[in-house]
């Protein structure tokens, strides 16, 4: 799963890189225009909401963000892609054919034929030994078994014996020691003539470091239709410039450039922005001002709001005195309105939206079952006192509950700056939880997302209560690294035997019905521990100049630039 700056003024930032300024998924089976045939021209400038990144290595905390992905994700290929309806579909780019799946007495064997034609951009052929590599980087998160430690998680990968040629170095024959059902969730290549350093240590070392933005993707490769130039990346100004991958084996892209903006997500500024056509895609955070105001500006502009896999949450720190209680994450839950939370945010802009009551699916998604128990449906701010008071607080007279050797009750909620409905939804919750002897201190924290050397983030698990999205996939296995005990981006420290076993049951289990089962019950249980608090499924809003077409809007973690070499001016 992937976690989620600044006003500028944005076409004099796009001009310092001399860009000409003028919908999802890699290959298909229908009928194309081919690449010679096509006339390329113009440029498209996507103004990203979320914080510009720091590191581009998606393996690590550093890497894995909303902005990375997006940049990525036609960079380096994967055999399947993830549509917009939550389907994923083959990337016929990368692939000669439909990979075969057969099962095994122990687990279960997967071959892949790769297209002939598909080559790195420095003609390197892509070949067995990408997805070899790709493997024995991930395998592991042990050192002593030639791991990693700073892997955010394995899944999937851990459960591989061998990935070897077929008849060529263009199968691909992999080996699973169990069953995996999420399969066609992993292998996003990495190029092993680039990468590969020949020695564990050596490679974990270069995993650790990770890309830092400045210098870009090593020796520039992709093996997608756009290419990142180091030449291209200007990190003070925030913006990025893809251009046409010169080796690429498929059609497009029918753009020149496809431009990375760091707007942020000021409502008066995504909505000034996309007015005077300084950018022409967006997805940013919905406030209710900025959707009413880019709706005005049609038809010169679409818009669409739509509903992905995301979801908002809070995560309680049980390494803080007070959240180690269960008594006080429970109250807590009990003090919060999360109906009117809903309502007053963002229910002011979609009436579609509702609570969420389950961390493994979102309510649109067959799988969901609201696992909630009632007692966290309704408010009730006499059973939260009640739980604190029979832990030893006591509620002193200016409100806040006081614990006679842990002190009081004050708690810092943590989230990421330049977020409106956000604000919103700590002010409200602040209020809603003062009533119950909860004083909470706002804090926009900038460093939120970076790795363990920035004391306040996340992964440091420098927060109390932190207010941010998960986007997530429709492989549910990629919920296990949140939930399971020392999971890489546990950073509420859930470890529960029970919720183990259930995580542990669905990496392997192939039988659909079986494996909603074991999510949803490991979220009941998630529900016993609260250290974890879903509030709702994130509306996504989309919209784009009406000159392009070829846009369709993605909410899901494949992100809004997904099929971006299939975008062009309106002829």
């Amino acid at each position: 799963m992937k976690a989620t700056k600044r006003s500028t003024t944005i076409t004099a930032m796009v001009s310092s890189l001399a860009i000409v300024l003028a919908g999802c998924g890699g290959g298909s089976d229908e009928p194309s225009t081919p690449q010679g045939e096509a006339e390329r021209g113009g440029s498209l400038i996507y103004g990203e909401g979320t914080t510009f990144p720091e590191n581009l290595f998606p393996l690590i905390a550093a890497g894995n963000s909303t902005a990375g992905a997006n940049l990525l994700v036609r960079i380096f290929p994967s055999p399947y892609i993830t549509m917009p309806d939550f389907t994923v579909e083959l990337d016929a780019d990368l692939m000669a054919e439909e990979p075969t799946l057969e099962e095994t007495d122990a687990g279960q064997i997967v071959t892949y034929e790769i297209n002939e034609d598909a080559v790195w951009s420095d003609g390197t052929p892509i070949t067995v030994a990408d997805f070899e590599f790709t493997w024995r980087i991930q395998r592991s998160a042990d050192p002593a078994a030639g791991g990693c430690a700073s892997l955010l998680g394995t899944t999937g990968y851990d459960l591989i014996e061998s990935v070897e040629p077929g008849g060529s170095d263009k199968t691909v024959v992999v080996t699973y020691s169990a069953p995996f059902p999420d399969w066609k969730s992993i292998f996003t290549l990495y190029p092993a003539h680039i990468l590969d350093q020949s020695d564990d240590a050596a490679n974990c070392e270069m995993i650790t470091t990770g890309w830092p933005i400045a210098d870009g993707i090593p020796s520039e490769i992709s093996g997608g239709p756009w290419q990142m130039l180091t030449q291209s990346i200007d990190a003070s100004a925030q913006v990025i410039v893809l251009t046409p991958n010169p080796e690429w084996y498929g059609d497009g892209p029918l753009l020149d450039q496809l431009v990375y903006q760091t707007i942020g997500d000021e409502a008066a500024v995504v909505v000034a922005a996309v007015e005077a056509g300084d950018v022409q895609l967006v997805q940013p955070q919905p406030q209710l001002d900025l959707v009413s105001q880019i709706q005005d500006l049609e038809p010169m502009v679409t818009s669409e709001i739509t509903f992905g896999l995301s979801f908002e949450h809070f995560d309680m720190n049980t390494a803080n005195v007070h959240l180690a209680k269960p008594e006080v994450r429970k109250a807590f839950a009990l003090a919060l309105d999360r109906q009117e939370i809903v309502s007053a945010t963002v229910g002011a802009f979609d009436d579609r939206a509702q609570v969420l009551n389950n961390r493994m699916y979102v309510n649109n998604q067959p799988e969901y079952v609201d696992t909630a128990p009632e007692e966290y449906n309704t408010r009730d701010v006499e059973g939260a006192i009640a739980l604190l008071e029979g832990v030893g607080y006591v509620i002193g007279p200016d409100g806040v509950a006081v614990h006679p050797t842990d002190g009081p009750l004050t708690l810092r909620m943590s989230t990421t700056q330049n977020n409106p409905l956000r604000e919103a939804t700590i002010d409200l919750a602040s209020s809603q939880l003062a009533e119950a002897g909860f004083a909470i201190e706002k804090f926009l924290d900038p460093d939120i997302f970076e790795g363990p050397d920035s004391p306040t983030s996340l992964e440091a698990r420098g927060f109390d209560i932190a207010l941010f999205a998960w986007v997530s996939s429709p492989y549910v296995s990629g919920n296990i690294s949140l939930y399971e005990t020392g999971g890489g981006q546990n950073y509420a420290g859930v470890s529960n035997s029970e919720v183990d076993a259930l995580l542990e049951q669905l990496a392997s289990e192939v039988d659909p019905e079986a494996a909603a089962q074991a999510a949803n019950d490991a979220d009941a249980i998630l529900w016993e521990e609260l250290a974890t608090i879903p509030l709702y499924q994130k509306p996504s809003f989309t919209a784009w100049s009406s000159e392009y077409e070829g846009i369709e809007p993605n909410t899901t973690n494949a992100g809004p630039v997904c099929n971006s070499e299939q975008y062009s001016l309106v002829q």
